[in-house]
């Protein structure tokens, strides 16, 4: 992209990036560790990892019914910490694939 000529609060002009109406409302990337299931209608869970990859082809080969669970945690290790509530993207990932 390139820069522009702009004004600061003060009127003095420099070079910049040009103005974007485009804006965020996700924060960056954390260092969460994502754990995705893959949980049939009974609640049993048929696979879990950290693959989203994998989670959406477990899902697409599952029983009818079945649902795919993400949660976040504060670390991989033994002793880790569920951050916030686990989410069923299912119908996120079944509308992705029309």
């Amino acid at each position: 992209m390139s820069r522009v000529l702009r004004f600061d609060s003060k009127g003095e002009p420099f070079l910049g990036d040009p103005p974007s109406n485009v804006y965020t409302i996700h924060p960056p990337k954390s260092e969460l560790i994502l754990f995705y299931e893959v949980v049939e209608a009974g609640g049993e869970n048929t696979w879990g990892g950290a693959d989203a990859g994998q989670a959406i082809q477990w899902l697409a080969h599952a029983l009818a019914g079945s649902r795919l669970l993400v949660s976040a945690w504060d670390s991989d290790e033994e002793d880790a910490h569920l951050v916030g509530q686990t989410l069923d993207i299912t119908e996120i990932v079944r509308a992705a694939s029309l």
